[in-house]
């Protein structure tokens, strides 16, 4: 009948199908701790049917500390707080035999002052923890990474103050040495004809233990540090044991440690692998790995740049004579094939890593020149300056070149000259420079290359070199190599041999900006000349 109530079986029945419908586990327990009720979301966070959870002890899902723990909760609740709610979190262990972790809000069920038992509402929390371990280890990593960027930092200025090849290896591993979460630092010099490994430079660690990495598979053949000079990349023992590789030293508790081997690279040549350890496991990576690897670059070029002036600014350099002919080299064909004489006269590293290089002919006439370059090969080229019989070449190499593979090495190429098919080489180098590495170096670019002279030149007070080491100085990068390519490319001759256009465009720049920097560097040169006091 329509005027009748609802009957109080209908409103329950409403209450369960709403209940069921909730997202939140919702769950009720007799006074001996026995589910009487559970809602759909309980039976999908553990994995049990409702009629295998109906009957059964709330210890099927939670473990005996626990259940004391909610007792005990049960009893407080009851003696002092009836009406009162608590939370607590805990595991839930599924039917498949993993735990979920839960957030539990229940309260005590009374009638009449007849303890009935409890409900309680349980939320899966265990997104909430994936996700704030997920944001933690984010925030660990940025800590770390600034970390190591300042690091960076700091050897950066180091290194610029530093004027000795073992300056810069020092300031590099004090620096790293003295930062969490690392514990030593070490520099392993590398041999490329035998590609071997031997430690330098060290902190963090005494001679003694230094001695005992050359002794171990820090440089064995197959090990990380040789690999990495193999790939010029990074590589990482990421979790290791004292007991896998037999090293003794500074680990943890556990045993456990991790090390990064970066090599020490500059225009493709490998001057040493740095090794930095630290008593962590998996300390080195993301983000890291790519900080180190640029890491790596920045301390190559600064030992390259170390030697190269040393060379230039010495007072004692060894001079080495080269003599080679090889049908692959443009300048030892042309020599042979056109009777002339190729003479090197500057060779010019670019801002987009290009060399260009400016060579004499003498005794050809120039348009045969021309058409030979092009028939050998070259991509770009451009001529100069031309008179009967000679002209001045700009050639554009893509590729490494001799000139920077000795430069890598310490060694400047002084003179160059080719002439009947054989060419003359001259370098010089510091007196403490390694001859072998730059013999090396010449022979790994042409094979028949042979040493016909070595000799120790004493150097005026006041040389050429150290002059211009002192332009350099004042000099910014940009407005050296302008100034340079200007001069080389005939801007400077009567008539020009290349005009600010063509300057300008050869750098991709407008040629107001090509003449702003001309313009800043001639003034610094001319004050170099004319104002004796500004002489170093």
């Amino acid at each position: 009948m329509s005027g009748e109530r609802t009957k109080p079986e209908s409103k329950l029945l409403a209450t369960e199908k709403v209940v069921s419908a909730i997202g939140d586990g919702i769950y009720q327990l007799d006074p001996d701790g026995r589910f009487v009720a559970v809602n759909d979301a309980i039976t999908e966070t553990t994995g049990y049917d409702r009629e295998e959870l109906l009957g059964e002890h709330v210890s099927l899902l939670v473990d005996d500390p626990d259940v004391r723990r909610l007792e005990d909760e049960i009893a407080d609740l009851l003696s002092s707080d009836p009406d009162g709610v608590r939370t607590t979190e805990l595991l839930l262990q599924g039917a498949n035999g993993e735990d979920v972790q839960c957030e539990i809000r229940f309260s005590v069920v009374l009638s009449d002052g007849e303890f009935l038992g409890t409900v309680g509402v349980t939320r899966d929390t265990s997104w909430k923890k994936r996700r704030d371990a997920a944001l933690k280890a984010q925030r660990d990593e940025l800590t770390q990474l600034r970390h190591i960027n300042a690091v960076v930092r700091s050897i950066d200025r180091a290194v610029v103050r530093a004027d000795t090849v073992e300056g810069i290896e020092q300031a590099v591993c004090d620096r790293i040495a003295a930062a969490e979460p690392y514990r030593f630092a070490l520099i392993a010099r590398f041999d490329p004809e035998l590609e071997t490994l031997t430690p330098e430079v060290w902190a963090g660690i005494d001679g003694e233990y230094a001695e005992n990495l050359r002794e171990t598979d820090f440089i064995d053949s197959d090990g990380e540090a040789v690999e990495a000079t193999r790939t010029r990349s990074v590589q990482v023992v990421r979790d290791a044991t004292t007991e896998v590789h037999d090293w003794e030293g500074p680990v943890s508790d556990t045993g456990r440690w991790s090390m990064a081997f970066v090599p020490l690279v500059h225009d493709r040549t490998v001057y040493g692998v740095l090794g930095v350890y630290s008593d962590r496991p998996f300390a080195f990576e993301g983000p890291e790995r790519d900080v180190l690897d640029e890491l790596g670059e920045m301390v190559g070029y600064a030992l390259s740049a170390v030697k190269t002036r040393l060379a230039l600014v010495g007072d004692r350099t060894i001079e080495l004579t080269f003599q080679f002919s090889d049908d692959e080299y443009l300048f030892t064909v042309i020599s042979e094939e056109l009777d002339c004489v190729a003479r090197f006269e500057d060779a010019i590293l670019h801002p987009d890593g290009a060399m260009l290089l400016y060579v004499s002919i003498e005794g050809a006439d120039p348009e045969r020149v021309l058409d030979f370059c092009r028939e050998f090969g070259v991509t770009h080229l451009r001529g100069i300056s031309e008179r009967e019989d000679e002209c001045l070449l700009e050639i554009r190499y893509d590729e490494p070149m001799a000139f920077s593979v000795l430069t890598n090495h310490g060694g400047i190429i002084r003179s160059a000259t080719a002439e009947d098919g054989v060419a003359r080489v001259t370098v010089d180098m510091p007196e403490t420079g390694n001859v072998r590495e730059v013999v090396k170096a010449m022979t790994s670019v042409f094979e028949d290359s042979e040493l016909i002279s070595r000799q120790t030149i004493e150097q005026p007070t006041e040389t050429r070199a150290r002059f211009r080491d002192t332009l350099e100085d004042r000099l910014t990068d940009r407005q050296r190599t302008v100034l340079t390519t200007a001069y080389r490319a005939g801007y400077y001759d009567w008539p020009r041999g290349s005009t600010g256009e063509e300057l300008a465009a050869s750098f991709d720049i407008a040629p107001p900006t090509l003449h702003k920097h001309l313009r800043l560097a001639e003034r610094k040169v001319l004050s170099g000349i004319f104002d004796e006091g500004d002489r170093d």
